[in-house]
């Protein structure tokens, strides 16, 4: 039986966080129970083991540009948001095909948690008949192939090790959302991740909620829950996550390039932006202006670098009084 919080100074064990009675999650949830668990005092007699039960999300590492490695209009076609995890490493795409885990260990240097807790992983898929193993320092490999990518990050109560796990993913889709709209390049990394990764739900009986209660059962048998006042201080984090400031406020200083043709001319942009916020903008072409550009920069410097924030901006100015036969979905359209 699940067992509340302890409260007492038992000996450091590793033991089930049991979340199924909360059903499917966010992403941005599980970032919240992450750092709440790692922080609160009431939890560091324990090492922990939890699955993540997600939606569909994409989910970039703390310094990633995410312009820069998310495929932004597919993945808003699709409907699958963006995060952004506290840790470093690579974006992912996670679909309902698979599913994450986290493990909370107090000591530990990062080497000894990396192969502690991944060889639980690794012992627990032995128990079902398939040999997997740990690769470098943080993959986990099915016959010759990937199928768990896993992440680090610790602070001065503990660290943080999370990974996915594929089970059945959509490899199409997961291309499609970290590759440029570009029909060949997509064609080609699909080919090329199906050479790399595997779907190891393929290779077994066990269904995907059968398989996250083995790993459970497993790695951690001891099964402990939430107080109900202790999952409404995670969802009271949780919206710092989902902030602007969060999500794009860490994106490194970056300078977005571009250029196009259009029957006016040809026009090269530049924009430099830290923050999410646009420093400086510089247009080069060979296009014809009828006044000096600097009040047309103005107008963009200082505001968000997204399309909402460029299409009010655009909107307070008339582009053709600065650029002969521009216009501002012209402007928008090489700018966004």
């Amino acid at each position: 039986m699940a067992k509340t919080m302890a409260k007492t100074n038992k000996i450091k064990s590793m033991k089930t966080l049991d979340l199924t009675k909360y059903g499917r999650q966010t992403v941005s949830f599980y970032l919240a129970l992450e750092r709440y668990l790692l922080n609160s005092p009431d939890w560091r007699n324990d090492d922990l083991f939890f699955i993540w039960d997600i939606h569909p999300a994409i989910v970039c590492g703390k310094h990633q540009l995410i312009e820069a490695e998310v495929n932004l209009d597919h993945a808003r076609k699709i409907g699958v948001p963006v995060y952004r995890r506290h840790s470093g490493g690579g974006t992912i795409f996670a679909d309902e095909g698979c599913f994450m885990f986290t493990f909370v260990k107090r000591e530990g240097k990062r080497d000894d948690v990396f192969r502690h807790c991944l060889s639980s992983v690794v012992e627990a898929f032995a128990k079902i008949g398939l040999e997997t193993e740990l690769s470098g320092r943080n993959d986990l490999i099915f016959k010759g192939k990937k199928f768990s990518g896993n992440a680090y990050y610790r602070n001065d109560n503990g660290s943080i090790l999370h990974g996915t796990l594929l089970y059945k993913t959509d490899i199409e889709q997961l291309v499609r959302t970290i590759t440029p709209d570009n029909e060949k390049l997509i064609s080609k990394g699909i080919e090329s991740v199906r050479q790399r990764v595997i779907n190891v739900g393929d290779y077994m009986d066990l269904g995907r909620e059968q398989l996250m209660r083995h790993l459970e059962n497993s790695i951690a048998p001891e099964r402990v829950t939430l107080s109900a006042d202790e999952f409404a201080e995670v969802c009271r984090i949780e919206p710092e996550y989902l902030s602007d400031e969060w999500m794009w406020g860490n994106n490194p200083p970056y300078t977005f390039k571009n250029r196009q043709r259009f029957a006016w001319g040809l026009i090269e942009v530049r924009v430099d932006v830290k923050a999410d916020i646009i420093k400086s903008v510089e247009f080069n072409g060979d296009f014809f202006t009828h006044q000096d550009l600097t009040p047309l920069y103005e107008t963009l410097i200082g505001i968000k670098f997204n399309e909402e924030s460029l299409q009010e901006a655009l909107s307070q100015i008339r582009i053709e009084d600065y650029i002969l036969g521009a216009t501002a979905a012209d402007i928008l359209s090489i700018i966004k």
